[in-house]
């Protein structure tokens, strides 16, 4: 996560419209469609050799049972037993290193080691297709209330109460002393960690994966042009509210205080930002 620096160039770009307002001219929103959005026989297309070969390295980790941390075969190895060429084996890994599904150790004893499953790394990937797409950081906002007020009511209303008063256990509580973290990073993590536990307790992997994306994208966005450790205190109090609801049961208040926390900061990213809320989310 980089440091906040208001000295450097802020990351989100000057869209087509902010090169038209520079020039004199103004529009509500810039210009949509960069690439349309299209519904044609990519599902289907023919996967390239290290396509298939990263799919194999993947049916291996599950099947094998392997976790975070645990080494895969060495290179060696993995091109005897998948029957490609150095060059696809190396472009396979590379596809699931950028995912953050493998990482690789360079060096003596080094090789390939499984990754995790991470809503940031399939968010970032998102932010790709989103700018290509033509989509807009208002849009992100939008999605990301429609994805947590979800994520919010089906916490809520999991059967297990002792799981959903576990999960909400360490927001339970507000502590008197209101200190702003001095770490941005932390501070950011921190946020994301509570977000992540009200998502496992909707029993549905898709939905706990896919609708933390949009969160993860503007906590990462946001934090790199702005310091959003000055909404602490409301971050903390629309954190205790949400957490009781979720823990007592009440689908209705969570979803009902999820809206009014991304409102909330919704508002205050718009205030800082303006008209750059107008940019292309930018691939990140």
């Amino acid at each position: 996560m980089p440091s906040n620096d208001r000295s450097r160039k802020s990351p989100i770009p000057a869209g087509p419209d902010e090169a038209a307002r520079r020039n004199g001219h103004s529009s509500a929103v810039p210009t949509r469609g960069c690439i349309a959005i299209t519904a044609d026989g990519a599902v289907l297309r023919t996967l390239k050799t290290s396509e298939s070969l990263a799919r194999e390295v993947v049916r291996t980790i599950i099947d094998q049972g392997l976790q975070p941390g645990d080494g895969l075969p060495t290179e060696g190895a993995m091109l005897e037993q998948y029957g490609v060429s150095r060059e696809s084996l190396r472009e396979g890994l590379r596809l699931l290193e950028v995912q953050g599904l493998i990482s690789i150790r360079r060096g003596p004893g080094g090789g390939p080691v499984v990754g995790s499953v991470h809503p940031a790394n399939l968010g970032r990937i998102s932010t790709l297709y989103f700018h290509m797409a033509g989509a807009t950081y208002n849009e992100l906002f939008d999605a990301w209330m429609f994805a947590e007020c979800i994520l919010a009511e089906r916490a809520a209303r999991a059967s297990d109460r002792t799981a959903r008063v576990a999960a909400m256990a360490p927001y339970l509580e507000l502590n008197e002393v209101r200190e702003t973290p001095e770490e941005l990073a932390r501070f950011v993590q921190e946020h994301a960690m509570f977000h992540g536990a009200v998502a496992s307790l909707v029993g549905n992997r898709v939905l706990e994966l896919t609708l933390q994306t949009m969160g993860q994208i503007v906590s990462h966005h946001v934090a790199t042009v702005d310091d959003p450790r000055i909404m602490h205190d409301l971050i903390a109090d629309d954190h205790l509210r949400l957490a009781r609801a979720i823990a007592a049961g009440h689908s209705g208040q969570a979803s009902t205080f999820m809206r009014d926390h991304i409102e909330g900061v919704a508002r205050y990213t718009r205030e800082r930002l303006g008209a750059r809320m107008d940019d292309l989310i930018e691939w990140q």
